[in-house]
């Protein structure tokens, strides 16, 4: 499936935002650079924008269904609707907010979701290594937001690699 899990990610680049419609453009931009089999891992504090990132992602992509932080439900599965190289491939979308184990984890079935080669959005995805994930798809990307109150505006920085 995968390759043991790269730790030279430097960063590639760095967006600042200002409203939520600004955080969904940067995800919308993203979109526009995915490949089958990446997994996307997103950090920040509670209320920073991961999920209005996501948001855009997924817009981007074609995906109507409203987006929301799978917090309780844990997975969220849309199909990618658009470009044509990535159309019917599934996106996940996972929150490891309450995920405290190994075992829970594995309830979740990561290695699963990861072999069907679509595009994996994790929220709290700086948790894997704690939890004992430590293999990746071929192409990972990590995003960090950092909001900066009060005037509300973030910093987006996307690191990632490619193997």
């Amino acid at each position: 499936m995968s390759r043991k899990r790269s730790e030279s990610l430097s960063p590639q680049k760095v967006w600042h935002t200002h409203s939520p419609e600004e955080t969904e453009a940067v995800g919308a931009q993203l979109a526009e650079q995915l490949q089958p089999d990446t997994l996307i891992l997103i950090s920040g504090a509670l209320g920073a924008g991961k999920t209005t990132l996501i948001r855009g992602l997924c817009r981007a992509l074609g995906i109507t269904e409203p987006i929301r932080s799978p917090t309780f439900t844990l997975v969220n599965e849309y199909t990618i609707r658009r470009p044509p190289a990535l159309v019917g491939l599934p996106l996940f979308h996972l929150d490891l907010y309450r995920i405290e184990t190994p075992e829970q984890l594995r309830t979740l079935g990561l290695d699963e979701l990861l072999e069907r080669g679509g595009i994996t959005v994790i929220e709290w995805g700086e948790a894997l290594p704690a939890l004992g994930f430590d293999y990746m798809p071929r192409h990972l990307w990590r995003i960090t937001i950092q909001l900066y109150p009060p005037d509300e505006r973030r910093e987006i920085e996307l690191s990632g690699c490619t193997s």
